[in-house]
């Protein structure tokens, strides 16, 4: 038998270096009520790899997943919340 798999996005929030902060705003937001509004917030948290806030939308090429966790392919956002410099190999 195999454990339970939980299906998050390929983003950061999905990732274990992300840790939860809050909500702020956002102009790229991609949840919307029922009425298709968006909501205009997005959670963000901090990126221990990076060392920069992140939305929990994001995605970038260190993303380590969370165990257990079945990812769904996404759209990455056109802007991230901060500049990032992705580690070269």
């Amino acid at each position: 038998m195999t454990a339970p798999q939980l299906q998050m996005p390929l983003a950061c929030i999905s990732c274990e270096h992300y840790s939860q902060v809050g909500h702020d705003d956002d102009k790229h937001c991609p949840f919307t009520n029922r009425w298709g509004e968006t909501h205009g917030r997005t959670s963000y948290g901090q990126c221990d790899l990076h060392g920069q806030e992140v939305f929990a939308t994001e995605i970038c090429n260190s993303h380590e997943p969370e165990p257990f966790v079945e990812l769904v392919d996404v759209t990455n956002r056109p802007e991230p919340r901060a500049a990032i410099q992705e580690r070269l190999l």
